[in-house]
């Protein structure tokens, strides 16, 4: 019989087998931007201070498009909140790219019921330019990439993640 530890280990692998499976966007052949270096792009925190991606580069970064009318992206945020408390200690980073007005952006995160623990930029009027670059060419939202630690883009998503989801994906680029 296989000793305990190895047996969570088979089967949060096959979770994780699970998971991607169910998203076309992990196992499309044809998707250009998977195993690619990640784009640059530097766009504005809720402080106006210009943020480049490359101030992240060696982390695990989950690049997530949202808005604040955006029912799904808003389901989705507790639970990324959760797992950046998690796996920050683990080189993990989550960014949120609001594709929104800013008053409306800083007004709902004043609201919002969770405190968001990751950066929020902001979007400018180059806003689509950042998510067509990652391979978003028709405004989905949510959208969320997860770009490895050599800077390659490893998953992309479209539609809300769930908290065990996000936890099977990440415990996998982690290994």
């Amino acid at each position: 019989m296989l000793p305990r530890h190895v047996l969570k280990i088979i089967g949060g692998l096959f979770c994780i087998g699970v998971v991607l499976g169910m998203s076309p966007a992990a196992t499309a052949q044809n998707d250009p931007l998977l195993n690619q270096p990640r784009p640059a792009f530097t766009l504005p925190d809720l402080d106006g201070k210009a943020r480049n991606i490359s101030e992240w580069d060696g982390k695990l970064l989950v690049v997530n498009f949202w808005a604040s009318w955006c029912e799904p992206c808003l389901r989705e945020m507790p639970a990324f909140t959760r797992l950046q408390t998690h796996y920050q200690d683990q080189g993990v980073q989550f960014i949120g790219i609001a594709v929104d007005n800013v008053n409306a952006v800083r007004d709902f995160l004043k609201d919002f019921e969770t405190k968001i623990n990751y950066p929020i930029l902001l979007g400018d009027e180059n806003t689509f330019a950042t998510p067509i670059a990652y391979g978003n060419d028709y405004g989905i939202l949510p959208h969320t990439i997860i770009v490895d630690k050599t800077g390659k883009i490893a998953y992309s998503h479209f539609g809300s993640l769930t908290y065990e989801q996000g936890r099977l994906l990440l415990m996998g680029m982690l290994l």
